[in-house]
Formats: C-alpha cells, sequence, structure tokens
C-alpha cells in the first residue's frame, strides 16, 4: 500500500491551448526540417511496414500462391528452329555471265540485300497465309493421335487454356471459330526469322506449347519456302524460255523473207546497193537467229538442271527440354514485386490513416501521457473484468496494474491517498467500461474500498426496491441504499440513474460537488464509468470533479481528430473547479495480445467449463431487458452480478 502510494516520477500534465500551440509549433518545425533527413523517411517507410505487417505477410503469400498456381497452370514453352542456306551466287545477277563465261561474283551489299529479301518474304502475310491450311491440317492430325495420351497436369492445362480462351470471346463478343486473322497474327507471335550473325544461314525459330508443334512450324516454313523458290526459278526459265522461242521465230520468219528478197533482187536489174543492204540485213538476222539459239539452248539446259537458291541446311527436332522458367522460379520475384507492393500500400496507407495505434501515436495526437495499452481478451463479455484476477501473469493483468500504478503515482505530494478516476471515451465502443471494471477489481483486491460509479449509456431498469444516484439527488434517499455490494469482488456499485437521459439533471446538481467528496473521504479508490461524449456531452463536467481522467481510445479504431475533441472539451471544464488539479492520460484498449498471451482451444475450454460448473452450483442467471441482469438466489433477494454487467461500452 505504501509502496504504491509513495514517490513516483510525475507523469506530464494537459498542457494549456497557449502553451499546447507553442508546443505544438515547435514539434511542426522540428518534424518540417526532421523530413529532409533520409533516414527519418526511412524510419518513417519501417514504422508503416511494421504497423501494416499483417497486410505486408498476406500479399507476399498470396503473390507466391498466385504465382505459383499461374505457373504450373501456364502451358511451357519449346523452342526449334530449321536452318536456311543461302546461295548468293545463284540468285539475282547469278544469270548474268561475265566476258570470259563465268559468273560475276556478288557484292556484300547484294548479298546482304538478297538475305534481306528472304527473310522479308519469310515472314510477309501473303507467305505466311498460304500456310495456314497445311499447318491446321497438321495440327489436327497430332491431335487425333494425342487424344487419350494426355497426363492430368497437361488436361488441366488444356481446360486452362479453353476456359480462358472461352472467356475472352465471351468479353470480347468473338466468334468461337478463329478466322484467318487472328491465326495468321497468332503464327506472326510464334515465329522468328533472322540471319545468324554475318553468315548466309537464315535462322527459322518457332516458339509453341508443344515441342511437335514447334518442330511442325519451323519445318513447314522452311519447307514450303525452299520449294516456292524453286518452283519461282523454274517457272521463270520456262518463262524466259518461252519467250526467247518466240523471239528465234519471228526472226528466223525474217531471215526466210530476206533472203527470198536477196535472191530476187540478184536475178532481177537491181542496183548495187541495194544488194549490198540486203547481204548486210541477211548477215544480221542469221547471227541473231544463232544467238538465240544459243540461248534457248542455255536456257534448256539451265531448266534441266535448275537449282534452288535457298536449300534447307537443318531440319528443326522436337526439344525435349522447355525453355521456360520452372514454375518454381517464377515464386521469388513475385514474391519480391508483392512485397514491394504491399509496402507502398502500406506506406499510403499510413499516410491517409488518422486512427491511433499505439503509445507514442497517442502522445503525440493529445499531447498528453499514455498510461498504457489494455489487450483485447478472446473470451465472452461477461468473463473480461475477471480476468485480471483470475490470470495475474497475463498481459492482460500486468497492464492494469501499470495502469493502476500510473494514476497512483500521477500526484505524490497529494496527502491524502483517495482517487477519484472519470473512465471515458470519444465514442461508444472504446472499451472504457471493461477498462473501468478492470481497475475496481484489482484495486478492491488490493483491499482498498472501491466504488464503481456508473454514468453508463445502458442502466438498470426502472422501478423495485433499487435505488440510484439520481433518487438520492432528487428524492433525499440515503446514499447506503443506493450502494450494493458485491462480495463476488468486494467492490461496491452504484448506479446513477435508471434511464440514460437524467445524467444532465445529476451533473448540474448543486449537490453533486460535496456527494462526491463525501465518496472521497469513504472509499480509498472511486472509479467514474462515465459515458462517452459523443452520446453525452455532459459528461465532460464530470472531469471538473475527478482526480485522474482516462480516456479510452480503440487501437487503431479511434479517429485522430474526435479524439482530440474528445480531450479539448474534457480540458475545458476545468475553471468550474479550480480547485481540483485534475490529470489526463490515455489508455489505448483492444490491442492485439502478444502472441505468447493468446489462448489455446484446450484453455479455452477449461476456463469456461469451470466457470459454467462454479456457476451452475452457486445461481441461475437471468438477463432482463435492456442489457441487464440479475442473479435470483435462492433465497430470493436480488444480487448484482458484475460477470453481467459488462456490455458493449
Amino acid at each position: 500500500m505504501e509502496a504504491l502510494v509513495g514517490r513516483r516520477i510525475r507523469p506530464l500534465q494537459a498542457l494549456s491551448p497557449d502553451m499546447a500551440e507553442d508546443e505544438l509549433g515547435r514539434r511542426l518545425t522540428e518534424q518540417s526540417l526532421a523530413s529532409n533527413d533520409g533516414l527519418h523517411s526511412l524510419n518513417r517507410v519501417l514504422d508503416s511496414v511494421r504497423k501494416y505487417r499483417r497486410l505486408v505477410v498476406r500479399m507476399i503469400v498470396v503473390g507466391a500462391l498466385l504465382a505459383g498456381v499461374a505457373g504450373f497452370l501456364m502451358s511451357p514453352s519449346y523452342i526449334a528452329t530449321a536452318q536456311l542456306a543461302v546461295d548468293v551466287r545463284q540468285s539475282g545477277a547469278a544469270d548474268a555471265l561475265n566476258v570470259g563465261g563465268a559468273s560475276a561474283a556478288p557484292t556484300p551489299a547484294a548479298e546482304e540485300s538478297t538475305i534481306d529479301t528472304h527473310v522479308t518474304v519469310l515472314l510477309s502475310d501473303a507467305y505466311l497465309r498460304r500456310l495456314l491450311p497445311t499447318l491446321r491440317a497438321l495440327e489436327d492430325a497430332r491431335h487425333g493421335a494425342e487424344t487419350g495420351s494426355q497426363t492430368w497436369m497437361q488436361s488441366l492445362r488444356t481446360l486452362f487454356r479453353r476456359t480462358w480462351s472461352a472467356t475472352k470471346e465471351m468479353l470480347l463478343g468473338k466468334n468461337h471459330e478463329p478466322d484467318d486473322g487472328s491465326a495468321l497474327a497468332a503464327l506472326k507471335r510464334s515465329l522468328r526469322v533472322g540471319q545468324e550473325r554475318r553468315s548466309r544461314i537464315i535462322a527459322v525459330t518457332s516458339t509453341a506449347s508443344n515441342p511437335q508443334r514447334a518442330a511442325e512450324i519451323a519445318n513447314t516454313v522452311a519447307q514450303s519456302y525452299v520449294d516456292e523458290v524453286a518452283r519461282q526459278k523454274q517457272s521463270d526459265v520456262e518463262y524466259a524460255l518461252s519467250s526467247v522461242s518466240a523471239q528465234s521465230s519471228k526472226v528466223q520468219r525474217d531471215l526466210a523473207k530476206a533472203e527470198e528478197e536477196l535472191k530476187a533482187s540478184r536475178l532481177g536489174q537491181s542496183s548495187p546497193s541495194r544488194d549490198a543492204a540486203l547481204e548486210w540485213q541477211v548477215t544480221m538476222l542469221a547471227q541473231q537467229f544463232e544467238t538465240l539459239l544459243r540461248r534457248r539452248q542455255e536456257l534448256t539446259a539451265k531448266g534441266l538442271t535448275a537449282q534452288s537458291d535457298v536449300s534447307i541446311l537443318a531440319t528443326a527436332t522436337p526439344p525435349e527440354r522447355p525453355t521456360s522458367l520452372h514454375p518454381l522460379l517464377m515464386i521469388p520475384p513475385a514474391a519480391i514485386i508483392f512485397a514491394l507492393l504491399a509496402c507502398v500500400l502500406a506506406v499510403i496507407l499510413n499516410h491517409f490513416d488518422r486512427t491511433l495505434h499505439t503509445e507514442a501515436d497517442a502522445a503525440e495526437a493529445l499531447r498528453i501521457p499514455c498510461a498504457g495499452q489494455i489487450p483485447s481478451i478472446p473470451l465472452e463479455p461477461g468473463k473480461q473484468p475477471h480476468y485480471v484476477l483470475e490470470e495475474p501473469a497475463s498481459h492482460y493483468a500486468r497492464a492494469i496494474r501499470s495502469i493502476l500504478v500510473s494514476i497512483l503515482a500521477s500526484d505524490p505530494a497529494t496527502p491524502r491517498s483517495q482517487r477519484v478516476v472519470l473512465v471515458s471515451s470519444s465514442i461508444g465502443g472504446e472499451g472504457k467500461t471493461t477498462l473501468a471494471w478492470s481497475l475496481g477489481l484489482y484495486a478492491a483486491r488490493l483491499g482498498w474500498r472501491t466504488l464503481l460509479l456508473d454514468f453508463g449509456q445502458f442502466t438498470r431498469r426502472p422501478g423495485g426496491e433499487s435505488a440510484n444516484l439520481l433518487s438520492v439527488l432528487a428524492y433525499g434517499r440515503p446514499l447506503a441504499d443506493a450502494i450494493e455490494h458485491i462480495d463476488e469482488s468486494g467492490i461496491d456499485y452504484l448506479p446513477a440513474t435508471s434511464f440514460g437521459g437524467h445524467r444532465l439533471r445529476i451533473l448540474a446538481d448543486p449537490k453533486i460537488p460535496s456527494l462526491l467528496r463525501q465518496l472521497s473521504d469513504t472509499y480509498d479508490f472511486v472509479i467514474i464509468d462515465g459515458p462517452s461524449l459523443l452520446e453525452a456531452p455532459e459528461a465532460r463536467l464530470l472531469a471538473s470533479w475527478a482526480d485522474h481522467v482516462l480516456l479510452a481510445i480503440h487501437s487503431g479504431s479511434t479517429d485522430r481528430e474526435a479524439a482530440q475533441t474528445a480531450l479539448r472539451q474534457l480540458v475545458r471544464t476545468e475553471h468550474l473547479n479550480p480547485a481540483q488539479n485534475t490529470r489526463f492520460s490515455s489508455v489505448l484498449t483492444r490491442v492485439e495480445p502478444p502472441q505468447q498471451d493468446q489462448f489455446g482451444g484446450q484453455q479455452l475450454f477449461k476456463r469456461t467449463w469451470g466457470a459454467l460448473r462454479q456457476r451452475s452450483k452457486r445461481a441461475i442467471t437471468w438477463r432482463m431487458w435492456g442489457g441487464d441482469a440479475i442473479e435470483l438466489k435462492r433465497s430470493g433477494s436480488p444480487k448484482l452480478n458484475p460477470r453481467n454487467w459488462l456490455r458493449s461500452d
């Protein structure tokens, strides 16, 4: 007892408005200067990640799972390559002969131009469109041969592809049967044609989800092009041969006609000059005819030995291993990407988050000390107050003891040992009633005379012989009749009113100061369970008669502005009782407990079963209307049960 009321370090008091403004200006200046420091920014990022660590971990796990599932459902990629050899000397200028009869050597520019021409033709839409029927026939034949030989993974991938294709077709409104345009686009996406280094080799590379399909596409494109080039060259030779034959026939007719005219001129009376001209014409036509005959013979020989200037160097074989990444290798980069996204999301959420999460947040936002943080208890509401007594070594009990010590050590210079503590909150559901009952139960366990004055939203039912603070002030009933002692916990209970609407009448009564002084002199510890300021603004009048005000803040739920507004309302009532040196502190409630303090299923079952057995032997509990409950003893006298008095506050 003496150790608790001995000298302690005095917590900071609530600042006055002027001092608060000066302090706020100084802090804002420091923050603006520190914002330029990279270490400060890094700390903010780390705080955001630590604050939303569950979100970060969940996003990493989800990203890794999605990457793994997508990797296993996606079909692997196989690459097959066919090689074409280009004989540049036989193309273009190869048909032209030099004076010595040898073919002219092509220049490097001519070689590059010839190879680029072949590559362009191989990738042209006109050429690839002519291959679509052949490729479809090969794919249909392969599907027919592979029917029934697929593994379960291949079947699952096939089903996934069909489902995805059907979904895209339904969303885009396309027909089920693919047209030549889409098939041509898909073929061009899976096909690559290019020169290998600076050689005369052209590589035709195909990518497909099936190794047989990849080899079929590469070989079909290469072989069809070789055959087409050979046919084109043969047709060129035939066209040139027909043209030379037509010219030689015409020259032969002209030569015969010129010879007849020369004979007639020699037999007749003609001038020597005319004979000379006819002789020259016959000679020229004869030479031209001989040239055409030689050209015809050359074309005929070339047609018999015609060879394509493009040939197959190596055919594509079905690859044994896929070229795509293994599905497991996709998990690490996906996890890293999702981790970065989660960190960015955590920073954004922390920037726009206006709620209070930690003691540092509460102290910085409210400029008052934070007495501690109360973890949430995964038990039924009626069991929560007694948890502080049943589990004295738990994190929850240690937090209650810490708050109680902070209250007692707030003013060691005060000669009297009584303390009047007001527990309030900005809105309902902050956990203030749980905090008030826990403090009262622990104080009663220390042997103090403890009174719980209830100004909560939910009060007892009216009528009957039960009195309350309103009946004491309004009708002069004895105070002892309104106070009920709870034997189970050793705490006295005084309800303020049977109706929530009469709180202002009680607080405005001139007798309330003397009554509170009487209670403070009678009891060692008086706890006022005040209503939330949002539902009952008149509750701030209680702050002027309390030694200490605890503002309950739901961790991660209470808005920063709401808590600041509630504190300002409580501080502004100090002038109503200048002699009262009221101190203010905040308490974080319903904080996530540490992992070691969480309950297992076996412990929860044992505690619940033990409580049910104990209560079944002693009483029958009826829950009455309005959220209240009374315990009917077998003797018939009503007795309050604190386990059932705890409600949603």
